[in-house]
């Protein structure tokens, strides 16, 4: 029967070309750190996932390319944990289901969760469901917001630092239903038969669409400002 997860062994296999110096006993010390938790058999055997290693390949490449110490990249996980994806691991996103287009994602945090599982006031999340930035989800377990929506959550937080306030931000929302409709016009047609190999390969023109539309819109804006400012820069 085929296994639906890798051995350390196996792991170590898959990561040496990112990394010549992991091991087994490198990434048991990821474990005892705390940075990774993998489950274990009935015979006390690590198992791997899809997204323990591609957790592994973040860690290892935070280290290789940033020079960041575990300490650090504990407090980075921290904030990935809770919905938030740092500066330091968006430029990783290539390697890692976990930051790709969650579609599919099941994993929501209810609404009287907040202030300890995100670290968000109750009353800050029901402003921006009430300018439609994000949309709760009624459950048996009552109101509960998405993984997508507390990524949102933290970005328009993070924005309060500048004075933005929720009733400022509801052109992004007008911005992303418009370019919405633009992607599906594109991409809909080339992907009508419901396969496991289309789904994938549209998720992965999603993906590059979304970063190739997000360096466009980085790039307008600060030649916009520099117009704008040009002054003063």
């Amino acid at each position: 029967m085929q296994r639906d997860y890798m051995t350390i062994g196996e792991v170590v296999d898959r990561l040496r070309q990112l990394s010549s110096d992991v091991s087994i006993s490198k990434i048991r010390y990821l474990e005892e750190e705390g940075l990774i938790t993998p489950e274990r058999t009935a015979g006390g055997y690590r198992k791997f996932s899809t997204a323990d290693v591609a957790r592994i390949e973040m860690i290892l490449k935070m280290q290789r390319d940033l020079f960041l110490p575990l300490a650090v990249i504990r407090e980075k996980l921290q904030e990935y944990d809770k919905g938030k994806v740092p500066a330091e691991m968006r430029q990783f996103s290539g390697i890692s289901e976990a930051v790709s287009l969650p579609l599919d994602d099941s994993a929501t945090t209810l609404l009287e969760d907040v202030p300890s599982a995100l670290g968000l006031p109750i009353s800050f999340v029901k402003e921006l469901e009430s300018f439609q930035l994000i949309k709760f989800i009624t459950t048996d377990r009552g109101l509960e917001l998405s993984n997508a929506d507390t990524q949102i959550a933290h970005v328009c937080w993070d924005m309060r630092r500048f004075g933005v306030e929720p009733r400022h931000l509801r052109m992004y929302e007008t911005f992303a239903e418009r370019e919405t409709t633009f992607f599906s016009q594109i991409l809909l047609p080339a992907f009508r038969h419901r396969t496991p190999e289309s789904r994938q390969k549209l998720l992965e023109s999603l993906d590059e669409l979304i970063a190739l539309s997000e360096q466009l819109t980085s790039h307008l804006v600060r030649r916009s400002l520099g117009r704008v400012f040009e002054d003063v820069m």
